[in-house]
This record gives C-alpha cells, structure tokens and sequence, in this order.
C-alpha cells in the first residue's frame, strides 16, 4: 500500500515532468513583453514554457525535477544562443537546451523575435529532437539543420537531416519558409 501511494503522489509530478519532452506539438513559448533595447538579461531569467509546463531560467540555466526533493534535475534547461540581426537589429535569436539529465534525449528550442513599437514579439518557434544546426543570414533570414529519422534508424542516429532557409517577412509581419531540403546525413 505505501509504495502505491508513492506512485499516486508521483503521478502529478509526472504530468509536469513529461510536457518537458513535448515535441510533435510545438507547444512552448517564451517570456512576452520584453523591451527591444537590451534584451538578454529577460531571457536569462525569463519564463519559458514547454509543453504546457514552465520553466524559470536564473543566469540562463533552469531545472526540472521529478519530485522537488530530488538532489538533482531530471532536465537542465539552458539558454545556449540569444543574439540579434536582421536590418537594424530588429530580430532576435533565442535557443534554449533542454537536456534529459536522468536519461537520454534533448531538444533545442528555437525562438524568434520581432521589435514592434519597442517590444519584442514572438513570432515564430519550433523544437528540434537532438538539437538543430542555425547559420544566420545577411539580412533578415536562417537556415536551421535537423536530423530526420527514417522509421528502421536508431533513435541515437537519424540517417537524414533536414535544411530549412526561413526569412522575416515584414510586410506581413511573419517568418515564411523559402525552402526545404531532406538529404542523407553528411551529403552537404
């Protein structure tokens, strides 16, 4: 009976825990409001959600636990890129690190930015399994890089990567997709 209470009590640190490796559904979000000039210190210590569950970075770095007595995290959260570009700075970067520390997988998280009236907005965002490769454009553009596995690949080792080149669309004050690529890993 005492282990089975154990495991009730465990349940709804569960629902919490698990959203963290939400994938497939996108649904995350980053702090909102945060003023256009010196953004960074916000996002350092900004509250970011994923899957549902919300996460408090502190200097950059924040931690999931199962249960709040456990001695370390069951995922670290980093912020692990925050940097603007585009014509006058006017778009932001923010790639946050979500690493399973009690097993395997991890994700980076991909925010973008838009200043409107002084604000930042969020505009676009997307989590990557096993993390995305981001080369910046000369002007308001990215590529990002993913693996892409085929259904007999080893979760460790997708054997395709996928190559998108995104852009800010100003005009109608969106990110669209100009292109996307699927080749074999490593045929670049």
């Amino acid at each position: 009976m005492m282990r089975l209470g154990r495991v009730l009590n465990l349940l709804p640190s569960l629902v919490l825990v698990c959203p963290v490796l939400a994938y497939a559904g996108q649904n995350e979000s980053g702090p909102t409001a945060v003023p256009c000039r010196d953004p960074f210190s916000t996002f350092r210590n900004g509250l970011f959600t994923f899957g549902g569950s919300p996460v408090r970075l502190t200097d950059g770095i924040g931690c999931v636990k199962l249960l709040p007595e456990d001695p370390g995290c069951d995922w670290l959260v980093e912020l692990t890129r925050a940097e603007t570009w585009g014509e006058g700075g006017q778009l932001v970067l923010v790639v946050i690190n979500r690493n399973h520390e009690a097993g395997s997988g991890a994700f980076d998280s991909v925010f973008w930015y838009a200043c409107e009236r002084g604000t930042l907005v969020s505009v676009w965002s997307h989590s990557y399994l096993y993390g995305a490769t981001i080369v910046m454009g000369q002007e308001s553009d990215l590529w990002i890089t993913s693996g892409v596995w085929r259904p007999d690949d080893a979760m460790c080792c997708p054997s395709q990567e996928r190559r998108e080149h995104l852009a800010w669309n100003g005009a109608r004050r969106s990110v669209v997709l100009l292109g996307s690529e699927v080749t074999a890993r490593g045929q670049r």
